[in-house]
């Protein structure tokens, strides 16, 4: 992937669920949602999840 993506948009692109998000990230379905819906922001150690999950670069993702 290049360029810049929500995380809504990374999701969508692997096709997953927010339960398999979650699931793949090791977190809680709606710590994803809230992460999602802009109602909070992920930890940098989840950050750096993302970032590894979705194997794309900090700067292309918007927060």
């Amino acid at each position: 992937m290049s360029g810049r993506y929500t995380l809504a948009q990374l999701r969508a692109g692997m096709r997953w669920s927010q339960k398999e998000t979650a699931t793949a990230l090791d977190i809680s379905t709606s710590s994803w949602n809230k992460w999602e819906t802009g109602k909070s922001f992920p930890t940098q150690p989840n950050i750096d999840k993302i970032l590894h999950v979705f194997n794309v670069k900090y700067d292309d993702v918007i927060f």
